[in-house]
């Protein structure tokens, strides 16, 4: 590209991006493998030919997807379940020595905002300490697997040592959340437009997700992402890529993946950190968010301004 790309200036006044960069980008993989049926319905374990769909991730997808961004010299970030991380720690530890961040991903998939504020607790804690003895490394971040945000959510991640999600679709930059005691946690927003569930996931019987088979075309899913990021480069904002490893990391998908790692390196005004990179400077030049923001104004409804 030619010429210094633009200053982007938030609402609040503040440099949105380090010096130098238009745009953001981030790519991610959710690495969820057999949790997504099981915790739906622990009697899936009995149906082989269905836990095969999510278990290609494992014996295949996760090192394609590594081979790819390898090629491309990106480090990328992956969101793992604790019972994901346990079942599968040789490839955990892979993505780790491959350069790559890793996130929680709750427990096991199952929805956090149906259990008591103290199960919650509890179970977080121990997540939290079997991801990062898997992983060997402290786990900063962390990316809702189902369901709804409860009102506690981000205070009982702050104690344990989260400083940043990526949960909540409702913006296209980052923002803070209140976590209780003045402490904050940096929110990455996501898009469904760019993840590549919402296009590719399909199972016949039992239909999951619902509505039976919806395997979009594979051009037309690339158009639409190719699209979204030139959005968010047109507007200096921030994009958002999750993938799945038996989804995009099949031979012919893993295709689409290259093309957006290409269109990425091509534009150097495109910042293309971690989760943790990019939190951690968010945090340090963003003190708060825009007036009016949707997450400050949930606090306030769900809290009437208390802390958490």
């Amino acid at each position: 590209m030619n010429g210094a790309p633009p200053v982007v200036v938030h609402e609040d006044g503040l440099r949105r991006w380090p010096p130098g960069k238009s745009a953001a980008a981030l790519v991610t993989v959710n690495f969820d493998a057999e949790a997504l049926l099981l915790a739906a319905d622990p009697g899936m374990a009995r149906r082989t030919k269905t836990m095969s769909v999510l278990r290609y991730g494992v014996t295949r997808g996760v090192d394609r997807l590594l081979a790819t961004f390898a090629e491309a010299g990106l480090a990328t970030t992956w969101f793992v379940p604790a019972t994901v991380a346990t079942a599968h720690p040789e490839a955990v530890r892979k993505i780790v020595a491959a350069g790559h961040t890793v996130g929680l991903r709750g427990h096991d998939v199952a929805p956090l905002d149906a259990l008591s504020t103290r199960e919650r607790a509890e179970l977080l804690a121990e997540a939290v300490a079997a991801l990062s003895a898997v992983a060997e490394r402290p786990v900063r971040g962390f990316r809702l697997p189902t369901g709804e945000w409860p009102v506690t959510l981000a205070r009982q991640l702050a104690d344990l040592g989260i400083t940043w999600s990526s949960s909540w679709p409702g913006d296209d930059t980052p923002f803070v959340l209140p976590a209780g005691e003045g402490r904050r946690l940096v929110e990455i927003p996501v898009s469904y437009a760019t993840d590549d569930r919402t296009a590719f996931f399909w199972n016949l019987n039992p239909p999951f997700p619902a509505g039976q088979a919806r395997i979009s075309g594979y051009a037309e899913v690339l158009d639409n992402w190719l699209l979204e990021l030139e959005g968010c480069r047109r507007e200096g904002l921030l994009f958002v890529l999750q993938l799945h490893p038996e989804i995009s990391g099949t031979p012919g998908r893993i295709a689409l993946v290259e093309r957006m790692l290409d269109e990425l390196r091509r534009d150097d005004g495109i910042w293309c950190p971690t989760g943790d990179e990019l939190a951690s400077w968010w945090s340090a030049n963003h003190p708060g968010n825009p007036a009016g923001h949707p997450a400050d104004l949930f606090h306030l409804h769900t809290t009437n301004g208390e802390e958490l």
